[in-house]
């Protein structure tokens, strides 16, 4: 039986895995859609004591819809009627707490809250005009 040597690595295959290490530590842990911003409980509750209704995305990375949505968000959060919600993020495989106080039990759910209340919520849609309008709909 032969023994091969052991591989030395080149300083360039070192640096790039190193490299490539960095980039991957430095990439948000969550998707966000444009004018979302990350769930945190403070900020939430704070929201929701505001006039301004409040948008939530339940998403998971791995989810195909989850995706499309935030595509669809992000493109619904620069226009003038998305500007009249404060919008957040919830990371479905982490926050359990948010999951368990607003009985959530899949991702791609969209909720909205107006005085401090949820008052409606969408689940899987990924539709440009329906997503619109249910959030709009919403505020009425």
């Amino acid at each position: 039986m032969t023994t091969l040597p052991a591989p030395n690595p080149s300083r360039r295959a070192v640096l790039g895995g190193a490299t490539l290490l960095a980039l991957a530590a430095a990439a948000p842990a969550l998707a966000l859609a444009a004018g979302f911003e990350p769930y945190s409980k403070a900020a939430f509750e704070a929201a929701l004591k505001e006039p301004k209704p409040v948008l939530v995305h339940v998403h998971a990375d791995w989810c195909p819809v989850c995706k499309k949505q935030e595509t669809v968000l992000g493109e619904l959060s620069g226009t003038p009627d998305f500007q009249q919600f404060r919008a957040f993020v919830v990371d479905f495989d982490k926050e359990t707490d948010f999951k368990k106080a607003h009985n959530i039990g899949t991702q791609s759910i969209i909720l909205v809250f107006r005085d401090g209340k949820e008052v409606a919520r969408s689940g899987g849609v990924t539709d440009k005009e329906n997503i619109r309008t249910f959030a709009l709909a919403a505020l009425r």
